[in-house]
């Protein structure tokens, strides 16, 4: 039985580098009020950016277009004219006088729009509860449902009084892999996806399994949602599902069968020997089956014969998963080693079911705001922090010159992730440089502090 030597942190950060920045059709801005004509390439994501400044109100344009689109706002053809509506209080931009007896195009869309959200209004408080399904890879009980996601939905229902409803689909797919495609094929509507298993779709969300580029889930969560609504929300990332939020684990620091600090020079940052399989494991078939197989690993190698071990890991992994005891040192580093995150979509398909009134009241409570329930995932790993603490865990703090040469480890990794932002349009520097901004402003929610 062997280990692995290559590390979960490190499989991924490999997956990113060099990037393969896919084309995008950025374009020329669209003035609001004015007829669009579609040209190869063009996403109602696109159209919406260049229209708007922001992707996510492509289902403006969906609704003002259906009957030219059809009922799928992903097949949009090449010659296919498209009215452009002007957000309220907004007037349109007209290159040629119109007399005053006539309506522009603007007010005329914006009365159509006008008059839809009143008749999705009435039409909603009439009809039966939209029910879509909702596929989650862990069990019930772990954190991330019964702390996080079982609550954001049942949020979802109170605040849409009970016009949006999520159920359990009929078969739980619980590979972490599938997610993405059970939704954007329309097996499910909507679910949580490990961007870790997104490296190669979606390389700029892979920021956090940096180290040093983390911290408390809390913390991540609300800097990758802030790094995504100002930044990456400006490509066509999220163009064949609906964004949500992100949710985060907290940070994974470095465990030894040692009490001696980490030494400089001991490439640290690639040396984890077995990563846990934590969100295809721990989280699904149960700590008691991965700590038979954490046992079984660790007795085969006997780090006592042959050398401590170093592993990557939260709190609460680490005892979940049999690899702390009593005599095992960890080296606390405060954004972490690597800091997992993940994606809450809804497929387009079930999001354009969802009426404007219910789809702003779901925004509102989404975003940041969902970003900010993975708080429950911090209390529940430093509930864990705690036991062990009592129970005599080493736990040891990463000196300045440790953080020097993990940052310096980031800090070569980081130019490859911001030519892949320089290539779909966005300025890589400044977008690193507010997402480190923010998660310097959270810093206080390292509760283990």
């Amino acid at each position: 039985m062997t280990f692995y030597t290559k590390s979960f942190a490190t499989a991924f950060i490999a997956s990113l580098f060099p990037f393969a920045a896919a084309g995008q059709n950025s374009g020329a801005t669209i003035q609001c009020g004015q007829i669009y004509t579609v040209v190869s390439g063009d996403t109602l994501g696109q159209i919406s950016s260049r229209a708007y400044g922001t992707s996510r109100a492509y289902t403006t344009i969906f609704e003002a277009n259906t009957a030219t689109i059809g009922s799928n706002p992903n097949l949009i053809l090449i010659g296919q004219k498209l009215q452009i509506p002007c957000p309220p209080g907004q007037e349109a931009t007209t290159t040629a006088a119109v007399p005053a007896e006539e309506p522009t195009v603007a007010e005329e869309v914006e009365a159509v729009t006008v008059s839809q959200t009143e008749q999705e209004v009435e039409q909603a408080s009439n009809a039966d509860p939209l029910t879509l399904t909702f596929n989650k890879t862990s069990a019930p009980k772990f954190i991330m449902n019964s702390g996080i996601i079982d609550l954001y939905l049942a949020e979802i229902t109170e605040v849409t009084e009970g016009r949006v409803q999520f159920i359990d689909p009929d078969v739980m797919n619980r590979n972490p892999r599938d997610q993405y495609d059970l939704v954007t094929s329309g097996q499910v509507d909507g679910t949580y996806i490990f961007n870790g298993d997104l490296s190669a779709s979606h390389p700029l969300l892979q920021l956090p399994m940096l180290p040093l580029m983390g911290g408390s889930a809390e913390q991540t969560a609300v800097s990758m949602w802030r790094l995504h609504d100002t930044y990456l929300s400006q490509t066509d990332y999220f163009d064949d599902a609906h964004l949500l939020g992100f949710i985060a684990a907290p940070a994974a620091h470095i465990w030894r069968l040692s009490d001696e600090p980490v030494v400089l020079g001991d490439e640290i940052a690639a040396k984890n020997n077995y990563a846990v399989p934590y969100f295809e494991g721990l989280d699904t078939r149960g700590p008691a089956a991965v700590r038979d197989e954490v046992t079984m690993r660790l007795s085969a190698f006997n780090e006592e014969s042959n050398g401590t071990l170093t592993f990557f890991m939260a709190h609460g992994a680490a005892r979940a998963a049999g690899v702390w005891t009593d005599d095992r040192t960890v080296t606390e580093v405060p954004n972490g080693m690597y800091t997992p995150t993940f994606s809450v979509v809804l497929s387009n398909e079930a999001w354009a079911q969802i009426s404007e009134q219910d789809r702003q009241a779901i925004w509102d409570i989404s975003g940041e705001r969902l970003a900010s329930r993975s708080a429950s995932w911090d209390a529940f790993d430093n509930g864990h922090r705690l036991h062990m603490l009592d129970t005599g865990l080493n736990a040891i703090k990463a000196d300045d010159a440790l953080l020097a040469e993990l940052e310096s480890y980031s800090a070569a990794r980081l130019e490859g992730w911001k030519a892949a932002a320089d290539a779909l349009g966005i300025p890589g520097t400044d977008a690193v440089n507010a997402y480190r901004s923010d998660l310097a402003s959270l810093q206080d929610r390292l509760i283990f502090e």
